[in-house]
């Protein structure tokens, strides 16, 4: 069991390592759960998907 898991993990790791670039981003303390907070309230998976979402929107408003 805990081989499949690791193999799971290896290919999301991956596949994340070939199609996606990582960004790191540093807050003040307390901001990332005030951030988890607001990203659940809002309906949003987790706060990447939140964030990504809020970056999307920036950038079309510069666009514009």
């Amino acid at each position: 069991m805990e081989d499949n898991k690791k193999m799971a993990y290896d290919y999301i790791n991956k596949y994340q390592k070939e199609n996606y670039d990582r960004i790191t981003i540093i807050r003040k303390r307390g901001e990332k759960e005030r951030l988890t907070q607001i990203a659940k309230e809002k309906g949003f998976r987790n706060v990447t998907e939140f964030i990504n979402t809020c970056i999307d929107e920036k950038l079309n408003r510069i666009k514009k």
